[in-house]
Formats: C-alpha cells, sequence, structure tokens
C-alpha cells in the first residue's frame, strides 16, 4: 500500500501504522525545516515496511509519543539514512533514541563505499535505481503539499528496506557487521541529544588562541548565547556570531567592559551586557570556575606531527586493505587525542581496530615520541 497523500487525521495515522504492526523492519525520514530557528521543525515523517508507504504529518496538535509507540518501542529495526538530524528530531517527539538503529549510510562506510555516501547514490550504485531529488528544496511547512512532493518523500524510505537487507548480508558475508555494531554504538554514544550549555564553548574554533581572561569570557559568553538561542529558538549565529563572541571577549580583557555589536536587531544590548557581565563576575569570584586554558604539552611539535602523519597513513593502509572507509577507520581527532594523551583505552587501538592492526607497530612507532612527551 502506497499512500500518497498526507496523513492529517489521527484515524488515518492509526490505521497506517497498525498495518505496521507486525512488521519486524521498518525504514523511517523525517523532513524538517531549520533556517530561522534553534531547534528543528519537525514537518513530516515517511514509515515503510518495503510493502506498506505513507508520510504522516508532524505538525499536527497531536501526542506523537502516544501515536507511535507502538512503531518505536518495541524490538523493531529502525533503519535510517545518515541518521543524525532524524534521530535528533525523534528524540524530540519521543524523549529517548529507539534501541535497534541501522544506519544505510553508515554501514555502506563498512564496505568499500564513499565515506557519507548519499542516499541517491548508493541506491543508484547498487540497484541502478534514479532518486528523483527535484523536491529536495520544498518548505515542508507549507500545507498543503503536493502528490508530487510527498512522491518525493516517499521515495526517501521505499527502497530502504532493500538497502538495509543488501547491506546487512554485505556485513555478515564480509565479517564486518561485529565492527559496524560496536562502532555505531559508539557513535551514538557520544552525540549529546539535549545542549549542554556549559559545553557551548566548544563550538568556538579560535577559543584556545586567546589569553587566559579573555578565553574564560568567551566561554562564558558562549554559554549565555546558548541559553539565549534556546530560550527565542533562534540560530545561536543570530544572536552572536563566533567572530562576535571573540571580539567582544578581547576587548572586554582590555576596557573591562561588555560591548556587544550596536547593529543587531535581536539583542537588547543594554540588558543583555548586563546580563553576561553579571556571569563574569559570578565566575570571577570563584577562583575554581577560572579555567587554564588547555594547551597541548608537547615539547616538539615537528614530531607530533610526523608521528600522528604516520599513523594516519598506517591506519589509512588498514582501512584500504579492509575495504573500509579510513575516515571511520583513523579519525585524525581520535589520533591526535592518543598521542597527546598517551591513553591506553583509546578505540584507535581497542574494540574492532585492534582486530585488524598489529599492536606492535603502534608501540614502534609512537615508542619515542611518548618516552621523550610523558
Amino acid at each position: 500500500m502506497q499512500n500518497n497523500k498526507l496523513l492529517t487525521k489521527i484515524e488515518g495515522i492509526k490505521f497506517f501504522l497498525d498495518t505496521l504492526e507486525d512488521s519486524k523492519i521498518i525504514s523511517v525520514d523525517i523532513e524538517f525545516m531549520r533556517r530561522n530557528t534553534f531547534f528543528p521543525e519537525p514537518c513530516v515523517i515517511q514509515i515503510s515496511d518495503g510493502h506498506n508507504h505513507g508520510c504522516i504529518d508532524l505538525t499536527l496538535e497531536v501526542n506523537y509519543k502516544e501515536i507511535f509507540k507502538s512503531i518505536f518501542d518495541n524490538n523493531k529495526i529502525i533503519v535510517l539514512h545518515s541518521c543524525r538530524q532524524d534521530l535528533e528530531i525523534l528524540y524530540m517527539i519521543l524523549g529517548y533514541i529507539p534501541e535497534k538503529i541501522f544506519d544505510t549510510q553508515f554501514a555502506a562506510s563498512f564496505l568499500g563505499y564513499k565515506y557519507q555516501i548519499g542516499y541517491a547514490e548508493v541506491m543508484k550504485e547498487i540497484f541502478q535505481i534514479e532518486i528523483d531529488k527535484t523536491e529536495k528544496m520544498t518548505n515542508w511547512k507549507k500545507r498543503p503539499l503536493t502528490e508530487e512532493q510527498i512522491k518525493y518523500a516517499l521515495n526517501d524510505v521505499i527502497y530502504l528496506n532493500d538497502l538495509h537487507k543488501n547491506l546487512e548480508e554485505k556485513l555478515v558475508k564480509s565479517k564486518k557487521k561485529i565492527y559496524f555494531r560496536e562502532e555505531f554504538k559508539n557513535y551514538l554514544n557520544d552525540i549529546e541529544w539535549e545542549p549542554k550549555t556549559n559545553m557551548a564553548w566548544k563550538r568556538i574554533k579560535s577559543i584556545n588562541g586567546l589569553e587566559k581572561i579573555a578565553y574564560n569570557v568567551a566561554k562564558t559568553i558562549s554559554a549565555w548565547r546558548e541559553r539565549k538561542a534556546i530560550d527565542l529558538n533562534l540560530p545561536r549565529n543570530w544572536i552572536l556570531s563566533e567572530k562576535e563572541i571573540i571580539e567582544v571577549s578581547k576587548n572586554f580583557s582590555i576596557n573591562n567592559k561588555i560591548m556587544l555589536p550596536k547593529n543587531n536587531r535581536i539583542l537588547d544590548i543594554e540588558k543583555d551586557s548586563s546580563e553576561i557581565l553579571s556571569d563574569i563576575e559570578n565566575i570571577s569570584t570563584n577562583k575554581e570556575n577560572i579555567d587554564e586554558i588547555p594547551r597541548m604539552k608537547i615539547k616538539n611539535n615537528s614530531e607530533y606531527k610526523k608521528v600522528a602523519d604516520d599513523l594516519y597513513e598506517y591506519y589509512k593502509m588498514i582501512a584500504l586493505k579492509n575495504n573500509i572507509s579510513y575516515q571511520i577507520v583513523s579519525p585524525k581527532k581520535m589520533i591526535l587525542s592518543y598521542l597527546k594523551n598517551n591513553d591506553k583505552n583509546s578505540r584507535l587501538i581497542n574494540g574492532w581496530r585492534k582486530d585488524l592492526i598489529d599492536v606492535n607497530k603502534i608501540t614502534e612507532m609512537t615508542k619515542d615520541f611518548f618516552h621523550a612527551n610523558h
């Protein structure tokens, strides 16, 4: 059954979901808007079990958590392609992440396909199916949706069950399923599904180049900006850009004043400056809250770079040998963190990667570096 109409009535939605009740595997995709908000705005969810396909309106004033209980609260395998943003929305709707997630893009990375391969590209490569992307820029909040828009949306799920079956079989045949499952579990565990304002400073790429006072002010402003963006449900860069945070922080370290950009139409310059100043004063009165700037304690940065490059090339060779995307096998951040911390528990040398690498070779490559720096 393929319903080319948007399901907007509770009775019709429940009837469709009842047809999926006995299905063990369902495919899901979500269309949303995020052009001028902090949080994504759910618009349409497409669901298929490979035989029955439907689009459900997500803009209704209904209890979706209750409606979707039979779909996401049991032992069904939930198939998605490039799941991060869809799971963020499911978390908003359900309050949790379903247990059995299978990401076809992630799985493809373990099977020699291009890293982060798109859905249309992988469908064409495996099944020679052309996926029409002409409605990609649709305003999914607009009602009514056309039949062409609904067909476009359904195309993102009607083949996903077949893609899941194809990739699952290949993972089993290549004996990589355990690798995929472990890495995907780690990937999901690393994601913070709720915004943590006290960690917002990590988004500021140039923060570590600041002096101590400006560094701590930038951390404070970043947390304030995150709270403000959440409260107003506006993109954080509409509140203050990274460049503006850095400039305001530098100015404060010189003038001891908060000087917000005057051309910003969202901010109440006087009120918001006062709020930020109050946050800074609350931190400065407690010396325990003043952080030292994290500096990499490496005696020889050229040697650090050389060892990091050597490790990256070695892991890249391992990836090519095993037909796995090297971006999965050897993330640069993981290599740099391993060298910086001499971390014996690093995923780089443990878990599924340990099955593929020569640990003695890694020890040999890094022993002089670790001896010199730790």
